[in-house]
């Protein structure tokens, strides 16, 4: 079996962690209207043409189940899967403590696409502040 990231399938020579998640997103897309828990966010970057969209359900004080949208480059996409990943099961507190720079670390994402991480960064950030107004 040849390697995911061959020229063949991954042109671009992106970071393996980002192809991955760019090739094989999980939990895309969104909670049906006035889901219970649910709250939404959204970064976008004009001048990078990306958006991300996050969505989360808490219960209990932590996240039980997680969507994202996302719009823009393999990486841009890559950083909200990797967050809403990451993010389940998670309290507030845990979720305020992931910046851009682990996320360029997790993803191994290069400097000319460091944008992406603090995308990802920004949505975080505001889904907790729409938290805190619910809460």
């Amino acid at each position: 079996m040849e390697a995911i990231n061959s020229t063949e399938t991954n042109p671009f020579g992106y970071a393996e962690p980002i192809w991955q998640r760019f090739t094989h997103p999980r939990h895309v897309g969104e909670f049906a209207q006035g889901t219970p828990g649910v709250v939404s966010a959204e970064a976008g970057s004009k001048a990078a043409r990306s958006v991300l969209r996050l969505q989360l359900r808490f219960e209990g004080g932590r996240v039980a189940d997680v969507r994202f949208r996302a719009y823009g480059c393999p990486s841009s996409i890559a950083v909200g899967a990797w967050i809403v990943d990451w993010s389940l099961g998670k309290t507030p507190v845990e979720l305020a403590a992931l910046g851009a720079a682990d996320l360029r670390k997790a993803l191994e994402i290069a400097d000319d696409r460091a944008h992406c991480a603090l995308l990802g960064e920004d949505a975080l950030q505001a889904a907790l502040a729409s938290y805190a107004a619910k809460s």
